[in-house]
């Protein structure tokens, strides 16, 4: 069976709008803003890094069909450290590193910089210091002994100069005299990145007569 000239045509306008609904609706250019968060390679374990701010905004332009296949989820900003030294640094956001599929350009950032704060870490052993909810008498007439007597702590270099020593949380002396031990939390001071030990047993014991 043969088309007649009528159904040629018709179907032929039909393929020319389909074509042309197709360039204007997926070719079209179009722009949109997305947030990426910041991410980052340490060098290596003694550093610790604060970015600010941890995400960056980005306008961005490319064709509808282009951004079918943009997931949102995927896009991140790797920062490299590797050349960096401890202190404060101001760097330009590397556009390049954004990991965008070909064919999107970038219009806008915000920011433009990026605030490093790089601090070395170390360690250091701390005396822990029992301390009680009241102050009281009682305590004068025994003796009270803590268990482990120290604490390694882990901190920035300029927080460890700081921290003499590590205080438990407020005991209650006279339970602690009734059961003769007691096991408590430690209170770590601002900026303490880890303990080796989060509790202790404190114990007290009667003076002899």
């Amino acid at each position: 069976m043969k088309f007649k000239r009528e159904h040629r045509l018709k179907i032929l306008s039909f393929l020319m709008a389909v074509t042309l609904w197709y360039f204007v609706v997926w070719g079209r250019s179009i722009e949109k803003t997305l947030e990426i968060p910041v991410f980052y390679k340490l060098p290596n374990s003694n550093y610790i890094v604060e970015v600010t701010p941890s995400t960056v905004v980005i306008k961005i332009q490319t064709i509808r069909n282009l951004l079918r296949n943009v997931n949102e989820k995927d896009l991140k900003l790797e920062i490299d450290f590797k050349n960096l030294t401890p202190g404060v640094h101001q760097i330009r956001v590397p556009i390049e590193k954004i990991n965008l599929p070909s064919g999107i350009k970038v219009k806008e950032i915000n920011p433009t910089f990026l605030t490093l704060i790089i601090k070395k870490i170390g360690t250091k052993k701390v005396p822990v210091r029992p301390v009680l909810k009241e102050e009281s008498f009682y305590h004068t007439r025994g003796k009270i002994k803590v268990f482990p007597k120290y604490v390694l702590i882990k901190a920035p270099i300029e927080v460890l100069l700081n921290i003499q020593e590590i205080n438990t949380e407020p005991i209650d002396f006279l339970k602690l005299k009734l059961t003769g031990s007691l096991e408590v939390d430690l209170m770590p001071p601002l900026g303490i990145i880890s303990m080796d030990t989060e509790k202790v047993k404190v114990y007290y014991e009667e003076k002899k007569r």
